[in-house]
Order: structure tokens, then C-alpha cells, then sequence
């Protein structure tokens, strides 16, 4: 099936549409804008999806979409809290709870991220292990909200 150009036009609507529902989850309007441009170009007809590449296509500064996506200051954080909202809008029973599961990895070499002497539960013991930790919120439709956390040892 292809799409006909009013296809595609009303999609681009309703896209635009679904984006200004996170824009309170950003502090500044040019963070609302750069994020807009990167989306748009991750979503277009684009090869290689670099912010170079992105800025480019989209008449845009590089320096300025790549300080967005590797420096700016905006935490995720936000982001998550309106996607959870909008899912559960969506998607959301009553009968939903919270889960917390540790999935740990046994591993020798130290070079890898979160690796450290910790309790692994693969081998029911302190390892030198790799261990992800998962929260997520669950019902018979729908899981939301997964998240690694890795040991503030792990960073130094």
C-alpha cells in the first residue's frame, strides 16, 4: 500500500500535534525546538542519522543540534513522566502494580560499566558481577517504566 501525499501530510499534523504534548516535560522553548528537529530527522527519509546529518537536512546549525543531544543539562526525567502519563491515558487499568527485579551477570574483567563486587543473584552470592535493576509498572496490558541503575562505585 503507498501512501498518498495527503497521507503523509496528515500524519506530519498529527505528529506535530503528538510533540507539543511534551513540551512541558522541557525548561527552555529551544530545547522543545531542537528536540522537534532531531525527532524529524530520525523520522525522515535521511540514511544516516547522525545530529550532523540532521542539522544539515534540516537547515539547522550542527554545533547547536549536537550540544543538544550530547551537552545540554535536560534530564530524562520529565520525558518519562509525560510518556507514563500518556500511556496510561491510554493504555492505563486499575489493576496495575509496581515490580522490582535484579537481573545480575557474573563477569570477570572490571572494564565494563557497573561492574563490581556486589550480591549477584544469578549465583546467590557477592560476585564480580554486572546487576540491572528494573521498576516497572504492570497490568494485563501494558509494562511501563523500566530503568537500569548502576552503583554509584561503578562511576568513579
Amino acid at each position: 500500500m503507498q501512501s498518498s501525499e495527503h497521507d503523509v501530510e496528515q500524519f506530519v499534523a498529527e505528529l506535530e500535534t503528538y510533540f507539543d504534548l511534551w513540551a512541558p516535560a522541557f525548561h527552555r522553548r529551544d530545547q522543545f525546538a531542537w528536540g522537534e528537529v532531531s525527532l524529524k530527522g530520525l523520522l525522515g527519509d535521511t540514511q544516516r542519522k547522525t545530529s550532523e546529518r540532521i542539522a544539515l537536512d534540516s537547515n539547522e546549525n550542527v554545533r547547536s543540534l549536537q550540544h543538544f543531544i550530547g551537552q545540554s543539562p535536560w534530564s530524562p526525567t520529565p520525558l518519562l513522566a509525560v510518556h507514563q502519563r500518556l500511556v496510561v491515558e491510554t493504555l492505563g487499568e486499575q489493576d496495575g502494580v509496581v515490580l522490582i527485579a535484579e537481573s545480575g551477570v557474573v563477569k570477570q574483567e572490571s572494564g565494563s560499566v557497573g561492574v563490581a563486587a556486589q550480591y549477584c543473584g544469578a549465583v546467590g552470592k557477592v560476585a564480580n558481577s554486572q546487576v540491572g535493576v528494573s521498576g516497572l509498572r504492570q497490568s494485563q496490558r501494558l509494562q511501563l517504566g523500566r530503568r537500569a541503575i548502576v552503583g554509584a562505585s561503578s562511576l568513579v
